[in-house]
């Protein structure tokens, strides 16, 4: 019993010391890395790339909306199908969207270098039931949106700030800060100038104090700032649509932009101006506008210049309630008509369709065009600009 007692309490003098060995051996705990830090140089939100100096913040949001007789998100039955109203229109077609933006500012020697961009990742049905009907991802991939499993991103901003300048994919120095339309909720509402998705460009801004500051740009107008130019001398020239072929020639020169503003307390005053150049193919040219054998020889019209002046107003805080405010804008333009008939799109001709009673499916037509012009001895003598 003895020799067993010993043992025991052998054992446990051994298992004591072997403890505080391991106890003796253990590192101290160490200080917790902090592995993020806020950045507030640039307001809230923005944290350190960790290893760099460069400040990020990422955002976005989640939308899901469905229109009911209409194009996506809220888009009027204003053409095709849908203006007809007849058995191949969709009676109700959904999108979904989650926005992606990412925010960085560098501190460097010669000011804050600033990099925005935004992705929207989305599904929307763009198929039709209508075999006449094209139903195709713009870019010839068919039917990409509208497939189970489909979708695409789509490409708002994409731009670098530097010391007053903007290059890249940002809103025109020409827009107002509402572009277009109200509380940014619907797109497709008519009038105005509207970039809101950005365009190509170059400006330069100059802030003057009190809220006051003057911005000039370089525009591309290929996608946002050129409707179309029709040449009355192709055959069936305006069908049946009530719309002409395109004739517009190449872009040769950006528009050129520029606006002084007034943004303090008691809201904002703008006014903006745009010159925006007008230029036809050929005076020779076939069905649909597709240049012919003769159409290089035929020669062309001059090139000519329009552009748009718009101002627009914003007053604050008005008696109804804290945060309510009235917008308005009003705009000009000779040659450059999608300054004041603009979408988040191409502006439409439109096709509106109803039953007026003199026939089926009576129609009533608008076109939209930047000019005109006919050939020859009776013709235009040129390209004769559209007002708007």
């Amino acid at each position: 019993m003895i020799k067993a007692r010993t043992l025991i309490l052998g054992s446990a003098a051994g298992l004591i010391a072997l403890s505080g060995a391991q106890a003796a051996d253990l590192p101290v705990k160490a200080k917790a890395v902090e592995y993020v830090r806020i950045c507030s140089l640039y307001g809230a939100g923005f944290f350190y790339i960790p290893g760099t100096d460069t400040c990020i913040k990422l955002g976005g949001y989640l939308r899901a909306d469905v229109t009911f007789n209409g194009g996506a998100h809220g888009a009027p039955a204003w053409n095709s199908d849908l203006g007809q109203q007849n058995r191949f229109r969709d009676y109700f077609v959904g999108r979904s969207r989650m926005a992606l933006t990412v925010d960085t500012r560098t501190a460097t020697e010669y000011g804050v270098v600033r990099t925005f961009g935004q992705g929207d990742f989305q599904f929307n049905n763009f198929g039709s039931s209508n075999p006449t009907t094209l139903s195709a991802f713009p870019g010839g991939l068919a039917n990409a949106l509208s497939t189970a499993g489909g979708g695409y991103v789509a490409v708002e901003f994409l731009f670098i700030q530097f010391a007053g300048f903007t290059f890249g994919k940002s809103a025109s120095a020409y827009a107002t800060p509402w572009q277009g339309f109200p509380g940014n909720i619907n797109s497709s509402l008519l009038g105005g100038q509207n970039t809101d998705t950005g365009v190509n460009n170059i400006q330069y801004t100059a802030e003057f104090g009190n809220g006051v500051s003057g911005s000039i740009g370089l525009d591309d107008p290929t996608v946002w700032d050129r409707t179309a130019v029709y040449n009355l001398s192709i055959p069936s020239a305006i069908g049946a649509n009530g719309t002409g072929s395109n004739a517009y020639a190449g872009t040769h020169a950006p528009d050129i932009v520029g606006r002084i503003r007034v943004d303090q307390a008691w809201g904002l005053f703008q006014v903006s101006a745009a010159a925006h150049e007008i230029s036809g193919s050929y005076n020779t040219l076939g069905a649909g506008g597709a240049p012919t054998n003769l159409s290089e020889i035929s020669g062309h019209p001059e090139t000519k210049w329009g552009g748009a002046v718009m101002a627009a107003l914003q007053i604050k805080n008005i008696p109804t309630g804290a945060g309510d405010d009235i917008k308005i804008d009003a705009s000009y333009a000779k040659g450059a008509t999608k300054y004041v008939i603009a979408t988040s799109g191409t502006s439409p001709s439109f096709a509106m369709f109803g039953d007026s009673g003199f026939g089926y499916q009576s129609v009533g037509f608008g076109a939209t065009t930047d000019g005109v012009y006919m050939p020859g001895p009776a013709g235009t003598g040129g390209i004769a600009l559209t007002s708007a």
